[in-house]
């Protein structure tokens, strides 16, 4: 059945035909009404159930992070707090820190502490609990998993109990998201001398609820901390709950077994937009989804044919067929809201451009209609995990059959979501993809991390890239740009570096852009406080 599926949406997709292949109405269109008039009002609860598409295994805010991601982040901000945090909108907000300051020479930042704050276990809240927590996240054995985010900063400094410099080694524009992320939640320093590496399943905060019950891989219930310095935590009691099936979130949600859900499949959100007793949160996300080019292969080192394959791509049917209108297409190698996102540019469908730009370049069809130049066949082959994103399969079919439609060869290597990362981040010399499908999520909402780690220069051939650059792409300049950004403290000045940055490396063209995906996330009406943030992370635990 499955197959009889992807092949319809393969033709609708080539042909244009999206009309006459879905019925279901995009996300700006108008949705049927709801019977919410002649149906009443379910009581607000005290307790409530996430329903998680990922298992919590940890709660370890340093190491290797709350396991897994996003669930074990969406909990640890329940029981944590850290001294800046992000709004709706990505904003920064006092959190733990009233207030800040930076120097004119932007290496010096200064947070005074908000006073009184205890954690869960009693332990006053104070500048040593910042600065001996920070100080670990610093040592690369020890933050296994955000250290790029911290390697900036050189140290952190105790002024007063009730304020902390923070010196970088060169100014740094994103220290700000580098405290907002996950990563700089803050434990008790009791509880860390008392637990050690077990902190993660014993977790002491100063958030609004308490850790009341873990069951690594299947639950983690938190209660309200009635002491909480930021006002009455909502419910007396939150569970979050791994269900991992899509189908069984949904049936959880109708039945009242679950109240909040994430991971909607768009299939299923008109269905529960229609439901009288729940709600759609619908959020466009940062995580960006493209094909990358790998630039060992000679003929993709060809911009001319790089940016030919994105000019061959229907970007905006693939989101209108496969992901219903819940998604944007790119303009941007960042997605709309992350910070430093400038518009770089666009490449709309033009299959005849495309192929007068190969047919420029040198490329004529053979006699089964594939290209060729010099004796060799535009032939390649795509990497794409399997099941660990939306629709990841079918969206690789789609550009197989797009770019065969110009000529291209595309052979589909579908690998297990948990070699995936393995196969594709490996020495120069042993790639062996041409192609690769890779969405990658800024969970720290900074655009010049996520620049620095998709595209800047490999430092050495002969070693797996350090990190998400396997496509092994440079351009000098850009470096340049997105370093000379990352110095920036003036946002304004580091937006202008960024977007030089960007619309350079969108016209190099080193991936075909696709899209942004939105963040869908479903609640039962009676449930209050849900917060659905762009970096992905959706929020139960607001107080009143």
């Amino acid at each position: 059945m499955r197959k009889t599926v992807s092949l319809l949406l393969l033709l609708c997709l080539s042909l244009g035909l999206l009309a006459a292949c879905t019925k279901t109405p995009d996300a700006a269109a108008p949705q049927p009404a709801k019977p919410a008039d002649n149906t009443p009002a379910l009581p607000k609860k005290d307790a409530i159930v996430y329903a998680q598409s990922v298992p919590i295994t940890s709660l370890d805010t340093g190491g290797m992070q709350p396991q897994g991601y996003p669930a074990g982040y969406e909990a640890a901000f329940a029981i944590f707090n850290g001294l800046v945090k992000f709004d709706e909108t990505l904003n920064f907000k006092p959190d733990l820190a009233d207030k800040w300051t930076s120097e004119p020479d932007g290496l010096t930042w200064t947070f005074t502490l908000k006073q009184g704050v205890k954690f869960q276990d009693g332990t006053p809240f104070n500048a040593d609990a910042v600065v001996g927590y920070y100080t670990k996240m610093l040592d690369k054995n020890y933050n296994t998993g955000a250290y790029t985010l911290w390697a900036p900063i050189d140290k952190i400094v105790k002024v007063d109990d009730n304020t902390v410099k923070i010196v970088t080694k060169e100014p740094y524009g994103g220290l700000l998201n580098t405290l907002a992320h996950g990563s700089a939640l803050i434990p008790s320093p009791a509880a860390l001398e008392k637990y050690g590496k077990d902190i993660g399943l014993h977790p002491v905060g100063t958030g609004p609820y308490v850790l009341d019950k873990i069951e690594p891989g299947t639950q983690v219930v938190v209660k309200a901390n009635d002491s909480y310095f930021g006002g009455k935590p909502a419910y007396k009691q939150i569970t979050f709950k791994y269900v991992g099936d899509a189908a069984a979130r949904i049936a959880a949600l109708k039945s009242g077994q679950a109240d909040v859900i994430d991971a909607v499949p768009v299939e299923n959100a008109g269905d529960l937009q229609a439901s009288p007793n729940l709600e759609l949160i619908n959020k466009p996300g940062l995580q960006v989804f493209g094909i990358g080019l790998n630039q060992t292969n000679p003929i993709l080192q060809d911009k001319a044919v790089r940016q030919a394959f994105n000019f061959a791509i229907q970007k905006d049917a693939i989101i209108k067929a496969l992901f219903k209108g819940f998604g944007t297409v790119l303009t941007s190698p960042l997605a709309p809201n992350t910070t430093g996102y400038v518009k770089s540019g666009e490449y709309a469908y033009d299959a005849a451009k495309a192929k007068k730009m190969l047919e420029d370049a040198g490329w004529k069809a053979g006699a089964d209609g594939v290209l060729a130049k010099d004796g060799k066949r535009m032939s390649f082959k795509l990497r794409t995990p399997e099941g660990m994103y939306p629709n990841d399969v079918l969206v690789a079919e789609t550009i197989q059959n797009q770019l065969k439609a110009i000529g291209v060869e595309v052979k589909i290597d579908k690998v297990e979501k948990s070699t995936f990362w393995d196969g594709i981040k490996v020495p120069k010399a042993k790639v062996d993809f041409d192609m690769v499908m890779f969405g990658y999520n800024p969970s720290h909402g900074n655009g010049g991390i996520q620049l620095d780690a998709m595209f800047l220069t490999n430092p050495d051939e002969g070693k797996n890239p350090p990190q998400w650059n396997f496509n092994w792409y440079s351009n000098k300049n850009a470096d340049q740009l997105i370093q000379n950004a990352n110095k920036q403290v003036d946002q304004a000045k580091r937006t202008e570096l960024l977007g030089q940055a960007e619309k350079m490396i969108w016209d190099d063209a080193p991936y075909i852009w696709l899209y942004a995906k939105n963040n869908i996330v479903a609640k039962a009406k009676n449930v209050d406080g849900v917060t659905v943030l762009p970096v992905i992370f959706t929020l139960v635990h607001q107080t009143k």
